[in-house]
């Protein structure tokens, strides 16, 4: 393998590192500050799925998960608008399905599953040409 091929290898692990650190910094700064509602409201605009907050919580969990969903609701109706799917699929990020079960779930799946296929044949198009990625 070449230099740039390492170079891009690197700098993808590198971008991987950076974004998992800046998403435990999120969770740990709304814990120490007990704001559950904003937790709730970044986890799903972030598109995960509902957290068990029973590890993070100290004293009132009954309140702090009444709060977070609040917040999570609040987040995935803004995540779940269906002119964020197909850009979702496109990027090559998951979907955990936290749409499903919205009025427009359905759709956004299929919108999501649309971009994700872009983006998979454009992967391919690039390994192709470049001997480097999928393989094919």
């Amino acid at each position: 393998m070449d230099n740039k091929k390492w170079m891009r290898v690197l700098m993808g692990a590198s971008m991987v590192l950076a974004l998992s650190a800046c998403s435990t910094n999120y969770v740990d700064s709304y814990v120490a500050a007990n704001d559950w509602q904003s937790l709730g409201e970044q986890d799903a605009l972030k598109g995960h799925r509902v957290r068990d907050l029973t590890s993070l919580a100290d004293g009132d969990l009954l309140s702090a998960q009444q709060k977070y969903s609040t917040g999570y609701e609040i987040g995935r109706a803004e995540f779940c608008d269906i002119d964020n799917a197909w850009p979702l699929g496109k990027s090559g990020q998951s979907y955990f399905g936290i749409c499903d079960g919205m009025p427009d779930g359905s759709e956004f799946r299929q919108q999501y599953n649309y971009g994700h296929n872009t983006f998979v044949m454009e992967m391919e198009r690039e390994s192709s040409s470049d001997g480097f990625g999928f393989g094919y």
